[in-house]
């Protein structure tokens, strides 16, 4: 069987699925916090990796546009040619507009905060240097945008 884009990002939106039933089911002092940090970034982790899949699918289905999947990170900012899907150029609009989707593109992960002691990660969600995200709705989110995608280039 040949390995897919559209493969590759529904199994990246299943491991996601499984670290948020995780986190919702673990104590968030085990290991110190460290556990609850791991599995929420981890959860990002293949939220943007689902994210990255879909973009690669979406070239990949609409080869009119003649464009290639970039090497490394990238997101639908990343393309710079004059003609692009329109999904690429809503997604693109999406991440600077969307706080759910730029907050996931934009993640800095192992955030500290200026006040931190060195060698310390930041843990306080009140403070401002910190960006929280709502897990299950960006699983929501990037999820019906996929499929609305994925119908969108059926019908093409």
């Amino acid at each position: 069987m040949k390995e897919s884009f559209r493969g590759q990002s529904n199994l990246h939106i299943y491991f996601a699925e499984q670290y948020l039933a995780q986190l919702e089911t673990t104590d968030k002092s085990e290991w110190g916090g460290h556990f609850h940090r791991a599995t929420a970034e981890s959860l990002i982790w293949q939220l943007l990796l689902a994210y990255q899949c879909h973009l690669a699918d979406l070239l990949e289905q609409q080869p009119k546009f003649g464009l290639r999947v970039p090497a490394g990170h990238f997101n639908a900012r990343s393309f710079t040619s004059a003609e692009l899907p329109p999904e690429i150029l809503e997604l693109a609009d999406r991440e600077v507009h969307s706080t759910w989707l730029k907050s996931l593109v934009d993640y800095p992960f192992l955030q500290t905060t200026a006040s931190s002691p060195s060698g310390l990660i930041a843990t306080d969600a009140v403070r401002m240097e910190r960006i929280e995200l709502d897990f299950a709705d960006c699983l929501a989110e990037l999820k019906s945008v996929i499929a609305r995608h994925r119908a969108t280039l059926m019908e093409y």
